[in-house]
């Protein structure tokens, strides 16, 4: 499960795997592939002139789940 953030405070936006539990996160939206997560966080980055931001491994980690099928 990819999870999408929000921070109004700091201007970010957050897609992660991770549950954050940090002050100023608000849980936007989850989804089950990493693809749709980063649209939407793109999307709200975008439209918000935030900061988009992600962890290389999780985005890692689906490619290598493409390949292995």
């Amino acid at each position: 499960m990819y999870r999408v953030y929000l921070n109004p405070k700091e201007e970010r936006v957050l897609v992660t795997r991770t549950k954050v539990v940090g002050e100023g996160w608000v849980l936007v939206t989850k989804h089950s592939n990493w693809d749709e997560a980063y649209r939407k966080a793109l999307y709200l980055a975008n439209r918000l002139d935030y900061v988009l931001e992600w962890f290389l491994e999780d985005q890692i980690e689906q490619t290598l789940q493409i390949f292995k099928n």
